[in-house]
């Protein structure tokens, strides 16, 4: 039986708890990263993606929008500004907010950052949805 160890996913309105992961993956600022028990501990800064979680040999996924990731030997802690299960992201209005991003990045009075940083997350969460 493969090792496991326990997840937690923090943001300021909710908390996830995944005991017997045997793998996790997430995206970091630079790139992806997979983490497997005994790992060496390590902080790292985590960008818009998914959240990947190994459980008795089953994905679960997770879109997320950026925060950091406490990684010890025995659990790992991801602190996030949001984090969604695949199976609570609404199709509908993932596809709303991505066309409303897009409108808003033509828009010459809208803020192209904030504009950009919606169209990211919204692809992000559009992508979850094909896993």
């Amino acid at each position: 039986m493969a090792q496991t160890f326990q997840v937690e996913i923090i943001t300021p309105t909710s908390h996830f708890t995944e005991t017997d992961v045997s793998y996790v993956r997430a995206e970091s600022v630079d790139g992806q990263f997979g983490v497997m028990s005994h790992h060496t501990p390590a902080t790292i800064a985590l960008g818009i993606g998914a959240i990947k979680l190994v459980k008795d040999g089953k994905d679960t996924f997770y879109a997320t929008s950026g925060g950091f990731a406490d990684i010890q030997t025995d659990s790992v802690l991801l602190l996030v500004e949001t984090a969604e299960k695949m199976s609570g992201i609404d199709k509908d209005r993932a596809e709303a907010a991505h066309k409303r991003a897009l409108e808003r990045l033509q828009d010459n009075t809208m803020d192209k950052a904030r504009a950009k940083a919606s169209l990211a997350r919204s692809k992000n969460r559009l992508k979850i949805l094909t896993n």
